[in-house]
């Protein structure tokens, strides 16, 4: 183990002491300005400039529509038996809300929602000579609404979020097969029946969907206040070793990025990318987020993020691949098949990112946005894995 040994107390009791004294972090809250405003005191004596960039957005609208979407499946079923055509028109719309909020991330129905303000925090660490190139480093203050039946049916959860899809795809075959073949009033045909039944039968793995969604937010231990920690270690690392005439980056600006609202759909990540890119592009730039840190031995480097389509750096890919490797931890590389992380906003702007996780992403872990994610389950160790990835990925891009 390299010198982030030597900051695991330091960063574990962070996260203790934000457990206590905050606790759940709900997107845009008081809680959350609460954890930046920590995060701001740690970082500053390793930054030259901290600050506080407010954004709006609709915090709620990225999975508030669940309820609605549930309601509007009924109603489309009832009507399918009656007017096929209005129940294809509700079942497409529900759909093309479903994929471009909840899937692709896209602010489709966010001025229906309530909006609320954000803060982010940017430290600044500035080399010890000219800025050639510039580091992002980045994890999120908030923590995740709790979503109940990931808490209820645990591994069963996405075989059940699976078949309540495959019912809306269902009932939408079937309503616009009718409109169509201009079938109205009760089905007459045996197959236009039998798909009625079916969508009737999918009714019971639909329904619960509608408590998807809660105002019960997470503790968020892993996801991210572990990530936020890092992130203060890094900074207590380079001043520390700064101090003593260790590694300092020559060349290299760092920025400490503590995003707000990544669990509103990534809202903090795409204000920042979009009002920085041309600033952050002036300069040979990269961007590292940590995300998801509680188990050393599920290390792991994300190549591609699904939903959003987004392709890492292949060369962070690598880069992080190569620090790993130094320091004799074996990292794994997967495309995260479920969800996103803030890295998809910053790829979409343009700007080379990787996200970098210590979390087992092949199976719905029990303290996945639950009330399970407490510090309890979090290693000590994965804190150092994690920070000396992070500092090892820093020295090679500087040169040092």
């Amino acid at each position: 183990m390299g010198e982030a040994e030597d900051f695991t107390d330091y960063m574990y009791g962070l996260i203790d002491r934000v457990m206590k004294e905050i606790g759940p972090r709900e997107s845009c809250s008081e809680e959350e300005r609460k954890l930046g405003e920590i995060f701001a005191e740690e970082v500053r004596p390793a930054c030259q400039k901290v600050e506080v960039e407010k954004f709006t957005c609709s915090p709620k609208a990225f999975l508030g529509a669940f309820p609605y979407l549930i309601a509007g499946y009924v109603v489309a079923l009832a009507l399918y038996y009656v007017l096929p055509a209005v129940s294809l028109i509700i079942t497409a719309a529900c759909v093309g809300v479903f994929f471009f909020e909840v899937v692709r991330y896209r602010e489709l129905i966010d001025p229906l929602f309530p909006k609320r303000e954000g803060e982010n925090v940017i430290g600044v660490v500035r080399p010890s000579g000219e800025a050639k190139r510039r580091l992002i480093v980045s994890a999120h203050l908030d923590s995740a609404y709790e979503f109940k039946l990931w808490y209820w049916l645990k591994g069963f959860s996405v075989p059940a979020m699976a078949l309540a899809i495959l019912a809306f795809l269902v009932l939408l075959g079937a309503s616009l097969a009718r409109a169509v073949t201009g079938s109205t009033g009760v089905p007459d045909g045996a197959v236009y029946r039998v798909l009625g039944y079916v969508c009737i039968a999918f009714l019971p793995v639909v329904l619960p969907f509608a408590l998807f969604h809660t105002r019960d937010v997470v503790p968020g231990a892993m996801d991210d206040m572990a990530g936020i920690s890092v992130l203060a270690g890094l900074a207590k690392c380079l001043r520390e070793s700064g101090d003593k005439g260790g590694f300092y980056p020559r060349h290299t600006e760092v920025i400490l990025l503590a995003l707000s609202s990544e669990e509103a759909g990534l809202r903090g990540a795409k204000r920042y990318a979009a009002r920085h890119r041309k600033e952050i592009l002036s300069l040979p730039s990269h961007a590292i987020f940590v995300d998801g840190v509680y188990d050393e031995g599920f290390l792991t480097v994300f190549r591609k993020e699904l939903f959003c389509g987004a392709e890492m750096d292949p060369y962070l890919v690598e880069l992080a691949r190569e620090a790993a490797a130094a320091n004799g931890y074996p990292m794994k590389t997967m495309t995260l098949q479920l969800g996103a992380t803030d890295a998809s906003a910053f790829v979409r702007e343009g700007i080379p990112s990787v996200s970098m996780c210590c979390w087992d992403v092949s199976r719905l872990v029990p303290h996945y946005h639950t009330r399970l994610d407490t510090i309890d389950r979090l290693r000590p160790q994965s804190l150092a894995v994690s920070l000396q990835v992070v500092l090892d990925m820093l020295k090679r891009l500087d040169g040092s």
